[in-house]
C-alpha cells in the first residue's frame, strides 16, 4: 500500500513537470526589460533622432543578452534546460538583428531616405515579433500584431508619433506576463 502511495506521488510529480513544459514562457522580468528598452528606444528617435541608431546598437544585443541569460535561468530553475530550444529563440532574435544590420547599407547608401529607415526596421521587427508567437511563444504573435499596427499609425501621426507607438508596445510588453495566468518569473540566484 505504501508503494502505490509512492508511486501515486511519483506520478503526481512527473505529470505537474509535463504540464510546466507545455506552459513555459519567458519570464516576466524579459517582458519588463523590452517595454523599458522599448520606450525609451522609440522617445530617443523623436526628442534625439541622431542618438537613435547608437541607443539600439547598445541596446538591442545588450537586451538580447540579458533575456538569453535571464531565460536560461529560469529553464535551471524548472529543471527544465533545453538546448535546442536556446538555440531556435537565438536564431530567430539573432536573424532578426543580422537583418537590421544588413538593411543599414540601404539608409547609408541612399537607396532608401533615413527618414523611412526607422520605419523599415520596425516593419521587420514587427514580422520578427509575429513569426515568434507562431513559433516560439504565443502572446509574442499579437505584440507583433501590435507594432504593424504602429507602423501602419506612423504615417498619420505628424508629431511625436514614435514615442506614441513606444507607449503602446511598452504597455502590451508589460502588459502580457499578466495575461493568460502566467507564472512569475523572478530570476533564481
Amino acid at each position: 500500500m505504501e508503494e502505490l502511495k509512492q508511486l501515486e506521488s511519483d506520478l503526481g510529480y512527473v505529470r505537474e513537470v509535463v504540464r510546466k513544459s507545455e506552459h513555459d514562457r519567458s519570464p516576466a522580468v524579459v517582458y519588463l526589460l523590452w517595454a523599458a528598452i522599448t520606450l525609451a528606444g522609440f522617445a530617443v528617435v523623436d526628442f534625439a533622432p541622431k542618438r537613435g541608431g547608437f541607443f539600439w546598437l547598445v541596446a538591442g544585443p545588450m537586451g538580447g543578452l540579458i533575456s538569453a541569460r535571464l531565460g536560461r535561468r529560469q529553464s535551471v530553475r524548472r529543471g527544465q534546460v533545453r538546448r535546442e530550444e536556446g538555440i531556435r529563440w537565438g536564431l530567430h532574435w539573432g536573424g532578426m538583428m543580422a537583418a537590421i544590420l544588413l538593411a543599414v547599407p540601404l539608409a547609408v547608401t541612399g537607396v532608401i531616405q533615413a527618414r523611412g529607415f526607422g520605419n523599415v526596421i520596425l516593419l521587420v521587427v514587427a514580422l520578427t515579433y509575429f513569426l515568434a508567437g507562431v513559433h516560439l511563444e504565443r502572446p509574442l504573435a499579437w505584440i507583433g500584431a501590435l507594432i504593424a499596427v504602429g507602423y501602419i499609425a506612423l504615417f498619420f501621426i505628424p508629431a511625436y508619433g514614435w514615442t506614441f507607438v513606444g507607449v503602446l508596445v511598452a504597455a502590451a510588453l508589460a502588459a502580457t506576463p499578466m495575461i493568460g495566468g502566467r507564472e512569475s518569473a523572478a530570476p533564481a540566484n
